[in-house]
């Protein structure tokens, strides 16, 4: 997920162009392999994504449990205010506690979110657009209102970037959270790992 100047959460994808000319026989068996490939990927059972927005372009409310969710799992201020919530655990997502204004996820929580999402930290320039464009408190950390802004936006222009972001943080196409006991162990994994580099830095 990469943040550009009009505050919409996007990647661009451009195709790559065809080089040079294929030869007639080439083109043809070409063609005909890629009928082939066609017909058998018509033919494997399609799974059926869950709707992000309703009609009205409203979030469902299926997604906004879902946003809430991770947006628990994130949150700092949240998880020290609601020590008892497992965002990592199995229960529904409509179970979560929906976060309060003093809730936020600060800059250390969107490179935590980043991570997960894009396999690196938040850049600078993202973070000064999400305090620009976003729902923020005074100090600049982005409000659950701003993280389901920045949802709303990239679901309504490009879904495919948002399910990209739910399959990695643990969601099925059901919205279900699938993630559970693994996901609760990899971090953990991670915790331990950062303690034990932590230790060794020092001796």
């Amino acid at each position: 997920m990469v943040m550009h100047s009009t505050g919409l959460s996007t990647s661009h994808r451009i195709g790559a162009p065809l080089k040079g000319q294929q030869r007639h026989g080439s083109a043809k068996r070409t063609a005909i392999m890629s009928t082939s490939t066609d017909q058998a990927a018509a033919s494997l059972p399609k799974s059926v994504q869950a709707p992000l927005l309703d009609d009205e372009g409203d979030l469902t409310p299926k997604f906004e449990s879902a946003l809430i969710r991770i947006f628990a799992r994130f949150s700092t201020p949240y998880k020290k205010s609601n020590p008892e919530v497992q965002a990592f655990g199995s229960k529904s997502s409509t179970s979560i506690p929906r976060p309060d204004s003093s809730d936020v996820l600060t800059e250390a929580d969107l490179d935590a979110f980043s991570t997960v999402t894009n396999g690196s930290a938040l850049p600078q320039e993202s973070k000064d657009e999400i305090r620009e464009f976003l729902d923020t408190d005074k100090d600049g950390n982005l409000t659950l209102r701003g993280f389901i802004e920045m949802y709303h936006l990239q679901s309504d222009n490009e879904p495919e970037e948002t399910w990209k972001d739910l399959s990695k943080l643990g969601f099925g196409d059901d919205l279900e959270y699938e993630g559970g006991e693994k996901e609760s162990k990899e971090h953990e994994e991670a915790k331990e790992s950062s303690t034990t580099v932590s230790t060794g830095s020092k001796d």
